[in-house]
């Protein structure tokens, strides 16, 4: 169901370490100075945490300009979405699929009914703004009869952008469109932005600037991803005091481990650091997209993206003996198998460094020049 278990791994392919392209992690490691936080805090392990993680919530009211009382933290994102969906326990909830599978398992854990959205491997681009349609987002009162029906009855919708797993990002206007609608008609918006940092400046719009005006809209931020520390778990939900107040009912007090709140805080000091990363990323990201499409690769389809992964289309044959040669070869790639509403047959790679790139573009190459002979692929 999710990617990054080494453990499963090992016993399954017989090998002690790999190169994990199945979980979205960014590859350079958090900011030099977690592990120096990491250090220091290790004397606080004797000391229950600071059960409202005030020093971290400070830290990010700062770093994000929220006001501190609109700001939770939690054990990840993933713990976030439960302790949320708790506290609202809706009734039917709208998730735009193929997505990350702990909408629908939270949804379903209060008696919630799930109506799915079809996206496709395309994403978002199915919904941002069609050619000839007006560039001005609709005002507040004006209806969109296509998300009117989507959304029909509904008192939730979970919405990711950067998407998961395809990459894709929400466009403004259509994001305005949406949230007017969800006003008008009493429809929360959880809006998941834990990818959000991997994208280059002119594409990072937060939904956090529309909180003040707009109290049904709740914001999901991770540090997990960005900032490496998966181990860790660091997330955080931005919304009305109101709401905070009440998920505070909903949640574990000592969810956030001393260490996790040291690191949180010393990562988001860095201020060189983000740029940093998204340049790295980016030159990896640059470089596998040309060599993928100067190798050729007939019976394999690589699908844009604007973050630090990628979907890659197996076409005329099913994934698993790709993500087998690749597993035998010491290199994880996310199964899409259990992405609802991912028509074909999918995989989804990690953007790392160039040299791992490199070795991803070498394994699939081999694949394809040995299952030659069977008659189902070609390289050229």
């Amino acid at each position: 169901m999710h990617g990054g278990n080494l453990r499963r791994a090992q016993e399954l392919y017989g090998l002690d370490s790999f190169i994990d392209l199945s979980a979205n992690i960014n590859p350079f490691g958090p900011p030099p100075g977690v592990w120096a936080a990491l250090q220091k805090g290790m004397g606080d392990i004797v000391y229950y945490p600071d059960p409202e993680s005030l020093a971290l919530r400070k830290k990010l009211s700062n770093h994000l300009e929220q006001p501190k009382k609109t700001i939770m933290v939690g054990n990840g994102a993933g713990e976030l979405i439960f302790t949320i969906v708790q506290a609202l326990k809706p009734k039917k909830v709208a998730i735009p699929i193929p997505t990350f599978s702990e909408y629908e398992r939270a949804a379903r854990s209060v008696g919630a009914e799930v109506h799915y959205i079809p996206l496709g491997p395309e994403g978002w681009a199915k919904f941002n703004r069609r050619d000839g349609e007006s560039e001005n987002p609709r005002s507040e009162g004006d209806s969109d009869p296509i998300w009117s029906e989507l959304l029909k009855g509904c008192d939730l919708l979970f919405l990711c952008s950067p998407h998961n797993p395809t990459g894709s990002v929400l466009e403004k206007d259509t994001f305005e469109r949406i949230l007017n609608l969800t006003k008008e008609i009493g429809c929360r918006i959880l809006f998941d932005e834990s990818f959000l940092d991997f994208l280059p400046d002119e594409d990072r719009h937060s939904a956090r600037s529309y909180l003040a005006a707009n109290e049904h809209l709740m914001v999901l931020y991770s540090l997990t991803k960005f900032y490496s520390i998966p181990g860790l778990r660091l997330g955080t939900v931005f919304a009305s005091q109101s709401l905070i107040a009440n998920f505070e009912q909903y949640r574990d007090p000592w969810s956030v481990n001393v260490l996790a709140q040291h690191a949180g805080i010393t990562a988001l000091e860095d201020s060189g650091f983000p740029d940093e990363v998204r340049e790295k990323l980016r030159e990896s990201r640059l470089y596998f997209y040309r060599e993928f499409a100067l190798a050729e690769f007939l019976d394999l389809k690589l699908w844009p993206t604007s973050v630090n992964f990628a979907l890659i289309e197996v076409l005329n044959q099913t994934p698993e003996p790709l993500i087998q040669h690749l597993g035998r070869s010491g290199i994880l790639v996310r199964d899409c198998a259990s992405f609802a509403g991912l028509p074909g047959n999918f995989i989804r790679v990690a953007i790392k460094d160039i040299f791992v790139m490199q070795q991803l573009l070498e394994g699939l190459q081999g694949f394809l020049v040995n299952d030659k002979g069977g008659g189902n692929n070609a390289h050229s």
